[in-house]
């Protein structure tokens, strides 16, 4: 596969925690995107931005579904961990 074959990736969101990052990854994927995660760290609990990425013909439309379908706090904390709040 060549350069020119290859996709051009776009943030499509931005969190400060990987769990974050993969559960909005798997949501789009669900839909149909491919989609990477990018994190700039690799070290568990260090303070980190995670961006999640499209091919970049496609980010339009993924942020208009992402606008269509915002998660709470509460909300992406069960996806990630699946415990509520009160439990």
């Amino acid at each position: 596969m060549n350069a020119l074959s290859e996709p051009q990736w776009e943030a499509v969101a931005s969190f400060s925690d990987l769990p974050s990052a993969n559960v909005l990854a798997e949501r789009l994927r669900g839909d149909g995107f491919p989609t990477i995660v990018i994190s700039d760290s690799n070290l568990l609990g260090e303070a980190r931005q995670c961006q999640v990425r499209v091919p970049a013909e496609l980010a339009r439309r993924a942020r208009w579904l992402l606008a269509q379908s915002q998660f709470t706090d509460e909300e992406l904390n069960y996806l990630a961990t699946g415990k509520l709040v009160d439990e």
